[in-house]
């Protein structure tokens, strides 16, 4: 009983931990660095797209990264690759303090990214996986939930502080807030689960597979890589639609203001689709939850392209948010249940790398759709034929058994 509760216990330090780390990973997001644009620019005279094309390189060869932090976490558990992670990060925010050319903003800002996409962000929700069984779900909600509050707090905190003492105070700021948040915590308390007595904590066992599948044996898998296609066609829609909506929502007739709050709808939104993902996760069927967020997501695309009112538009966003909290916060599960948890770092790994080259794809697709067209409506109409193909991939997925020789 008592090695019961240690273990109860401790994976809830892990979980509080990592959710730290989750929240000041936030300095490196896209969230943060619009904040960076206007006094960077004017200092510099860089223009928007050199800005933007360190976040996309950065965060493209993070995409590939978590392929291999996946499998270095099933083999060796997170504590290096998040110390890793965190220790990157917090010298990149130190060094952009510094910066003085485009090259050297290049290097260390596409060093935090590709912490934040190949190590941070693909490595922390398997790691509260392997810690938890009954309550996971809640767990990773919770995870999702602290980590969308980071998005909203960091600009904030940023922009005070460029305010107040300029934009080079502003990267130490955060930088102090990682090595404060994340460094010191995840060196102090993050272990693997293996270096602990590990009791099941009685998991529902029409939640979790009897065999623990290997990576090789996923990736011959049909159900896996269905599910690896969804999240990157979804990925397209969502990036995609998410960096365009202010100025599709200003041609449709909306004030920019009212375009703008939409935005921030959709964020809190995504941090409520999250909690309540995870706590059904816990109690329903993953892949009916999936099945779920996709078709919801559908049909805030068909909404949003007849979004002439403000009111319109912030159900739009509010149910398209909804849907990507679920969708991120169950997929996780959903890979557990169907293959196990020994492999899922390199299995989410790679699941994630597709999600963030979908990320990176889906704002060029529009930008160019718009350049060609001279309107958003085309594209947004093959985005939301993109989301229906989405619901067809998740609905033909099924557990999968291993064929026994």
């Amino acid at each position: 009983m008592t090695r019961l509760f240690r273990k109860i216990h401790y994976s809830w330090v892990v979980l509080a931990v990592v959710c730290g780390l989750a929240l000041a990973n936030s300095v490196a997001s896209l969230n943060v660095l619009t904040v960076f644009f206007l006094p960077m620019s004017d200092e510099f005279l860089w223009n928007r797209t050199q800005i933007s094309g360190a976040a996309s390189l950065g965060a493209l060869l993070g995409a590939g990264l978590a392929v291999m932090t996946g499998r270095i976490l099933d083999r060796t558990g997170p504590r290096v690759i998040l110390v890793a992670g965190a220790l990157i990060t917090t010298v990149s925010m130190i060094a952009l303090s510094q910066i003085t050319t485009i090259m050297a903003f290049y290097i260390f800002y596409g060093a935090a990214r590709v912490s934040d996409q190949g190590f941070i962000q693909a490595v922390s929700p398997s790691t509260i996986a392997k810690w938890f069984d009954r309550n996971s779900g809640t767990a990773l909600s919770i995870l999702f939930g602290v980590t969308a509050l980071g998005g909203v707090l960091l600009p904030v905190i940023s922009q005070v502080s460029i305010a107040h003492l300029g934009w080079r105070f502003g990267w130490l700021i955060l930088a102090a807030i990682m090595f404060a948040m994340g460094l010191i915590p995840i060196t102090s308390l993050v272990r693997s689960p293996k270096h602990f007595e590990v009791t099941g904590s009685g998991a529902e066992p029409e939640n979790f597979p009897t065999h623990e599948f290997s990576l090789s044996e996923v990736l011959h898998t049909k159900g896996y890589w269905f599910l690896t296609a969804t999240v990157f066609v979804t990925g397209i829609a969502t990036a995609g639609i998410g960096l365009h909506i202010v100025p599709f929502l200003v041609g449709q007739g909306l004030d920019p203001a009212a375009a703008v709050a939409t935005v921030s709808v959709r964020f809190f939104a995504s941090a409520i689709g999250g909690l309540i993902g995870g706590v059904l996760a816990d109690r329903y069927m993953p892949r009916l939850l999936i099945l779920l967020a996709t078709s919801v997501r559908a049909f805030s695309i068909a909404l949003l392209l007849f979004a002439d009112t403000f009111l319109k538009a912030v159900f739009s966003g509010a149910l398209g948010g909804i849907s990507d909290g679920i969708q991120s916060t169950v997929l996780v599960m959903l890979l557990v249940s169907y293959f196990g948890k020994n492999s899922v770092g390199g299995i989410y790994g790679i699941n994630r790398a597709a999600a963030v080259v979908g990320f990176s794809a889906g704002p060029m697709i529009a930008g160019i759709g718009f350049d060609v067209t001279g309107s958003y409506n085309y594209i947004f109409c093959g985005f939301l034929i993109l989301t229906v193909f989405s619901i067809g991939l998740v609905f033909n997925t099924n557990r999968t058994y291993p064929i026994v020789r």
